[in-house]
């Protein structure tokens, strides 16, 4: 590794000196005025992303980019938190931005070169929508004359932003394959490429408008990445990832319509919808499918007995986007995952993760249906229906329910066999590994989730205000609430499935 930096040093030293020049003129326009720290942080992220993008043809080896990559994640990281470089760091809104951003070089140098040189060429797009596309679509987005805007996550986005950066990412895209394909680094068609170049700015551009606090500058990279090296590696199902792109945006027309999600859980939802179909195969659509469908009409029975008791949950039964990352991140991980680097071990999780979330799940929603008290996982006091950290007899079948019919979704597959998830330690791990993963969800909502107390009415609830007077803090941490909460149940769950892989095979 030394051996492999001390080659690439010259070009090592110049790099980091080009950066931190680049970052000192930013410094310097904002210091004339003439420019605002939001065009500053606008200039940086552009140059920097072109550098990112130059980065496989001026580095001999992966270790170098490793190594500046990191250097810049922690000084852009104490830089962030001591207020440092206002170039960057000086605009209104706090962004994690500047640190996710070399982050993001780290993840697409593992991800292509240190595992297969071959899918090089991938870096250069991703890395050009990023630099280009995503300032585009904030300069095109923010201007007075585009008054359309989307209510989306933490943020909103415009239709015109959006729009700017699907066309830009859609061109570069081409251009830059086009020319890997002169090259002779890819052997595509014309029609290859202009397919895998509208796949790429679609899958982007649904990263971007759900990404916020610049978390954009990973996904936007991860997804670009993702697409392009399943694309490369897997032709005969190249134009099934067009089809799947339809799927998705049916998929998410359809939750949208019926009121399962809202906009941003729709798009998030569509995005999913795409990775599994179009990258995993129906092996592993039909279980994530399986769970949210059957999840979301679940919550729709019994609407009048549990209209009291959702008063009390932080969000209602039409889930966002936050919910459908809480519950399906995990395992949407674990197919990303499988993609770059094919394993077994990588199903078994996936199908934790979303056991795991149909556990806890049908936990609520069937709990939710008895008429009887449920007791409090940490003390077996009877408190009122919906209280987090509550369990009851029928939540427990409701949660073993929810567990087998993810496992047995699998079962029609061939997936399933070839991994032997479909053998009885398979499905006993799925199944045990989701109950067990809702009860650390329920003693998590019990100790450390914030919950609140309404003075007026002395009742506990996840809602911090609901009206005046403020509620008032009664147990847990304010930074941890339902969302991660329940991404902490499907990481239990992951983490149960693979271990019992480990043993297993």
């Amino acid at each position: 590794m030394l051996q492999s930096i001390a080659k690439d040093a010259p070009v090592l030293v110049g790099a980091a000196i080009g950066l931190l020049a680049v970052i000192g003129l930013g410094e310097a326009l904002r210091l004339t005025r003439r420019i605002t720290p939001e065009t500053s942080r606008q200039f940086i992220h552009a140059a920097t992303g072109l550098f990112a993008a130059a980065v496989p043809f001026l580095f001999r080896h992966p270790e170098s980019v490793y190594l500046l990559s990191s250097v810049f994640v922690l000084v852009n990281l104490t830089g962030m938190l001591r207020g440092w470089f206002p170039a960057m760091h000086g605009v209104r809104r706090r962004s994690t931005g500047t640190v996710t951003f070399p982050l993001a070089l780290i993840v697409a140098v593992a991800a292509c070169w240190s595992t297969d040189p071959g899918r090089l060429f991938a870096i250069p797009v991703a890395f050009l929508i990023l630099a280009i596309s995503d300032p585009l679509a904030a300069i095109v987005g923010t201007h007075k004359a585009n008054p359309l805007c989307l209510s989306i996550s933490k943020g909103e986005k415009t239709l015109a932003g959006s729009a700017a950066f699907f066309l830009s990412a859609f061109v570069i895209s081409t251009m830059v394959l086009l020319g890997c394909k002169a090259a002779g680094l890819i052997e595509w068609t014309t029609g290859d490429i202009i397919v895998a170049a509208l796949g790429v700015a679609a899958v982007t551009g649904a990263a971007e408008i759900l990404s916020s606090g610049g978390w954009d500058n990973l996904f936007i990279v991860i997804a670009a990445i993702v697409f392009l090296v399943h694309f490369d590696e897997h032709p005969q199902s190249r134009y099934v990832l067009l089809g799947a792109l339809g799927i998705g945006v049916l998929f998410a027309w359809l939750t949208l319509r019926m009121r399962f999600l809202d906009m941003s859980g729709a798009i998030a939802g569509g995005l999913l919808a795409v990775t599994v179909v179009g990258i995993g195969g129906w092996g592993w659509a039909v279980p994530s499918f399986a769970f949210f469908v059957l999840s979301s009409l679940l919550s729709k029975l019994g609407g009048a007995h549990k209209a009291s008791i959702e008063a009390q949950y932080e969000k209602g039964h039409v889930r966002d986007a936050g919910q459908v990352f809480a519950n399906g991140g995990v395992g949407w991980i674990m197919l990303l995952a499988h993609t770059i680097w094919p394993d077994p071990v990588f199903y078994w999780a996936f199908l934790g993760a979303f056991a795991a979330a149909a556990a806890d799940t049908w936990a609520t929603e069937v709990g939710a249906l008895s008429r009887a008290r449920p007791r409090l996982i940490t003390t077996f006091r009877k408190v009122p229906p919906g209280t987090s950290g509550a369990v009851s007899v029928w939540g427990l079948v409701g949660a073993v329910a929810g567990a087998v019919v993810v496992w047995m979704t699998t079962l029609p597959f061939p997936m399933a066999e070839q991994t032997g998830i479909s053998s009885f330690p398979g499905g006993l791990a799925v199944i045990v590994g989701g109950l067990i993963a809702s009860l650390v969800d329920s003693l998590a909502g019990a100790t450390i989730q914030i919950q609140y107390v309404d003075p007026q009415t002395g009742n506990v609830t996840e809602r911090p205000v609901i009206g005046a007077p403020a509620h008032i803090v009664t147990r847990g941490y304010r930074c941890i609430r339902n969302d991660q909460v329940n991404l902490l149940c499907t990481l239990c769950g992951a983490a149960f499935a693979a271990i019992c892989f480990g043993l297993t095979f």
